[in-house]
């Protein structure tokens, strides 16, 4: 644990909150426009474009006869 009473410490913690403090009033833009992400998933699933992720992952099978287990 870092003493207190250390002025490197002290230091330290005085420039952090300030860069906190100074990154906090910057406003951060959206990064997508949910309307126009939403627009294109639906388009998407219109066209049956909608892949599996490269890594195989699903949460439920897309087809229930690619199953193996029985329901």
């Amino acid at each position: 644990m870092t003493d207190r009473r250390d002025p490197a410490g002290a230091r330290l913690r005085e420039l952090l909150g300030a860069w906190r403090d100074e990154i906090d009033e910057v406003p951060v833009p959206p990064l997508v426009d949910p309307v126009h992400a939403v627009d294109v998933v639906i388009e998407a699933l219109r066209r049956s474009r909608v892949h599996a992720p490269p890594d195989g992952a699903c949460t439920r099978p897309r087809d229930p006869g690619l199953r193996d287990d029985p329901l």
